[in-house]
């Protein structure tokens, strides 16, 4: 059985997410969204927890790769996303409705379906 959940958006998946590609990037945690439209990203929302995990990880590998950070959160508890220049974000990440964190971040994610 898969794991869904009704929400005030429509109907999400419970899944395990990671880059897609041949690395060994961590697993995450997330909520995916149905989408009508196959051809655009994936955009996983994350609860805090694991996006304050998803940020630490991103930062992580920018910074082993000698790039500039990528996230920070605000004071004001939203990620900052800095991917067009290091002093001004490019995106501001609030949590939606349901307190998740959509950081699709442009990447290409796969997803695996949690079973119950």
């Amino acid at each position: 059985m898969n794991s869904t959940q009704d929400t005030s958006f429509g109907v999400r998946s419970n899944v395990h997410i990671e880059i897609d590609g041949p690395d060994k990037d961590p697993r995450f945690e997330a909520y995916l969204v149905e989408s009508e439209d196959d051809c655009l990203p994936l955009e996983p929302r994350f609860t805090k927890p694991v996006a304050e995990q998803v940020v630490a990880w991103t930062n992580k590998v920018a910074d082993d790769t000698g790039g500039l950070s990528i996230c920070e959160w605000s004071q004001e508890g939203y990620v900052l996303v800095f991917t067009d220049s290091p002093f001004r974000p490019s995106k501001v990440v609030q949590p939606d409705e349901d307190g998740l964190y959509a950081l699709g971040l442009g990447w290409a994610w796969k997803s695996t379906e949690v079973e119950l």
